[in-house]
């Protein structure tokens, strides 16, 4: 579309345009607005800038022609020739302060739309936010906040800014690409006047929009009563093995399926899928080139829930057999999880499904995750601090079931309290914004894939397009889930998320200090002293302590002083860290002991040598604890 179109278009949505003409080439320009600008409209050009497309600050109608002498001069200079096709917009120059509105039919997201702060440096300063078009003013405000222009609202340097404007022109803006067979676009500058927006210089790109489509479940996943594993074997180093053995700790129904075998951990094997009784799950751990039979097989059998472990599809460059995944599915209302899975656990019923850990503990969290072997990792590092879940998702290539089913169904889940997601690519983009919206418990994410290497590394994992990591991460943020820096967050985290106020015990100031900024900015409130604890607390400190949070303890504190403070300032609705740096008098062993005591304290040990015996201590309890600061963050 050329300029003069888009911005007809652009009044039929209530955007504001500056007053313009359009003239022909062998056309005598008049106008009665200046300062005006002068613009090319033609086919040939895309950034008039470039080639000498735009003049400015024209103040008389001699000036007009004279700059239409000079813009025709610019273009043949670039090889540009105008013919009778082509126009010249002429439009009053509008002031203020610019920013910059752009869309793109995201393949994942679909609609999304770009602002932020405009002008020729856009690219290089990137100041903007994604905003989903079916944001409403909360999410939209919340997306713009996280840029830099966003601080001169509501006023700046004594003028006035008005954030409805914002709102208002981000609305018609998403009724506009929603509404229009438009696939890109971009207003640069978009500027800011005392009558709200303007938008200035205007591209568009129309084109079909292609949408993936999505369908309804109509079965639980985690309705598990009768599973078969194909692919159970008697070899300790395979998979169904693992699988076999996990599956048989839960109290569902289980059947084994391997045409070799007849007995299994005392169990009947079966040799065939037909052989087997009426099933509701099945977990397929065998050769990939018998996968699609299988699943067949396996829905004339009544299973609704197909786990597919198998690997080697489109992680390997065969997408028309996992293409065949997802229509099989689809046709016989399946939920598949895979290809190239790690398996499902379900809390509810103790029912490990992964060929992971033999050991899964219960608990609170719900975790999803593309990647198995980072699944694996966390589920291991969660025994090892006694942190349980309770259910686990190991989505691999997403053939069919995806990160918007998992939190879907995780809402209807009482046992599970937090939803936490590593992510490298998504499928469906909408309805992933809809679940977090919607989603009554709190949901954390981990997106991997921010550079480039990063982005290749994943398409060869999982087969997943990464797909920008601003724009997920912006997205999922504006939609309501806190967004993770270390990856270690998704399994502790949510252990203290309900702990608001937070209160340091240290015997040295210095590291006191450092804790507070780290808790500050991940959102833990400082916890205050009244004047009855500074009193309990002066009686059992040396008079030169701190007299505030953190409550420095002074250098020479033993386990003895270390138990008088908490036994003051212990409450079970605080997160109190403990910090001990090794002094000469510091007995660390007894310090570790007496923490034990306090299931809320959070030991920080700074030191090695001296704290060895500590650590053990805190091992064998299973006991979070921490020898540096940096690592705190990590279950904030």
């Amino acid at each position: 579309m050329r300029e003069y179109e888009i911005y007809e278009l652009l009044h039929r949505y209530g955007i504001k345009t500056p007053r313009y003409k359009v003239y022909e080439i062998d056309q005598e320009f008049y106008f009665d607005h200046f300062p005006a600008v002068l613009k090319i409209a033609s086919d040939k050009v895309v950034h008039k800038s470039d080639v000498g497309g735009v003049r400015v600050g024209i103040h008389s109608n001699e000036e007009l022609q004279q700059a239409k002498r000079e813009i025709i001069n610019n273009l043949q200079n670039n090889s540009i020739f105008l013919d009778m096709n082509d126009r010249f917009i002429v439009e009053e120059e509008v002031h203020g302060v610019e920013f910059y509105i752009g869309g793109i039919f995201d393949s994942i997201f679909e609609e999304v739309l770009l602002f932020g702060k405009g002008g020729v440096t856009i690219e290089i300063e990137r100041d903007i936010c994604y905003i989903d078009s079916e944001a409403d003013e909360p999410e939209i405000l919340k997306s713009f906040r996280t840029t830099k222009i966003s601080k001169i609202f509501p006023k700046f340097r004594g003028k006035e800014y008005k954030i409805a404007y914002v709102i208002d022109t981000i609305e018609k803006f998403q009724k506009l690409f929603t509404h229009e067979d438009i696939v890109e676009f971009d207003i640069n500058p978009l500027v800011y006047t005392d009558e709200g927006f303007v938008a200035v210089d205007a591209r568009v790109k129309t084109g079909q929009k292609s949408r993936a489509p999505r369908r309804q479940r109509s079965f639980d996943i985690f309705h598990n009563e009768k599973v078969a594993i194909l692919g159970a074997t008697d070899k300790p180093q395979k998979v169904g093995y693992a699988l076999a053995k996990n599956a048989l700790q839960s109290g569902a129904d289980i059947y084994f399926v391997n045409p070799r075998l007849s007995r299994l951990f005392g169990k009947r094997v079966y040799k065939a899928i037909q052989e087997l009784p009426d099933i509701d799950t099945a977990v397929i751990a065998i050769p990939s080139r018998y996968v699609l039979q299988s699943v067949e097989e396996l829905a004339h059998k009544g299973a609704k829930n197909i786990i597919v472990i198998s690997a080697g599809f489109k992680e390997v460059g065969n997408q028309e057999a996992e293409e065949e995944l997802t229509k099989m599915a689809e046709h016989y209302d399946l939920n598949i999880l895979g290809p190239n899975s790690l398996g499902l656990y379900n809390g509810d019923k103790e029912l490990n499904l992964t060929f992971a850990a033999d050991s899964i503990l219960p608990g609170h969290i719900g975790l999803i995750s593309q990647s198995g072997a980072v699944l694996s990792a966390l589920i291991d590092k969660s025994l090892s601090y006694a942190l349980g879940f309770s259910h686990i998702l190991s989505l691999g290539n997403m053939a069919d079931f995806d990160f918007a089913d998992a939190i879907e169904t995780l809402q209807n889940k009482r046992r599970c309290r937090y939803i936490n997601l590593y992510a490298e690519g998504l499928t469906h983009g909408k309805p992933y914004l809809r679940a977090i919206r919607k989603s009554a418990k709190p949901i954390a994410i981990y997106k991997a894939g921010k550079s480039e290497e990063a982005k290749r590394a994943a398409f060869s994992h999982t087969g997943n397009i990464s797909g920008d990591y601003e724009m997920l991460v912006g997205l999922s943020y504006a939609a309501g889930a806190i967004i993770k820096k270390d990856i270690d967050e998704l399994v502790f985290s949510s252990l203290y998320a309900e702990k608001r106020e937070a209160l340091i015990v240290t015997n040295a100031g210095g590291p006191g200090t450092i804790l507070t900024d780290i808790l500050v900015s991940h959102g833990k409130k400082m916890a205050s002293l009244d004047e009855e604890t500074i009193q309990k607390l002066s009686a059992v400190l040396p008079p030169t302590w701190s007299k505030n949070n953190p409550i420095d303890i002074i250098g020479d504190a033993t386990s003895k002083r270390y138990k008088a403070v908490l036994d003051i300032v212990y409450d079970e609705k605080r997160l109190i860290f403990v910090i001990v740096t090794p002094q000469y008098m510091t007995d660390g062993l007894n310090i570790a002991k007496t923490l034990l005591a306090y299931p809320n304290a959070v030991p920080i040990f700074f030191g090695e040598e001296r704290f060895k015996e500590a650590f053990e201590l805190f091992k064998e309890h299973k006991r979070i604890h921490f020898n540096d600061l940096e690592n705190v963050a990590n279950i904030l």
